[in-house]
């Protein structure tokens, strides 16, 4: 099946990667300046991901895969946000 990522953030920079245990290919889905990317997913295996992002404090993000949101949230004082999931 295919699905939609997409990041909104307004300022910054951003890597995210959706993989799967038998099939990462190493490169990420999302790399900045691209906000929107189409991914195949097979039904039934389970997916993870990660995303790196940097941008000025107070700039706010949001990861979505079709209609779910992924991640949100705001870059702090460090500059940087990152994280992982299971899908």
């Amino acid at each position: 099946m295919t699905k939609t990522l997409k990041i909104t953030m307004s300022d910054g920079k951003w890597l995210v990667d959706i993989f799967s245990q038998a099939n990462d290919s190493g490169v990420y889905d999302l790399i900045h300046p691209n906000d929107v990317t189409e991914v195949s997913l097979n039904k039934g295996e389970m997916y993870g991901f990660r995303y790196s992002l940097q941008g000025k404090p107070g700039t706010s993000f949001k990861i979505a895969l079709d209609n779910d949101v992924l991640a949100e949230g705001e870059i702090d004082r460090s500059e940087v946000a990152s994280g992982s999931g299971v899908l």
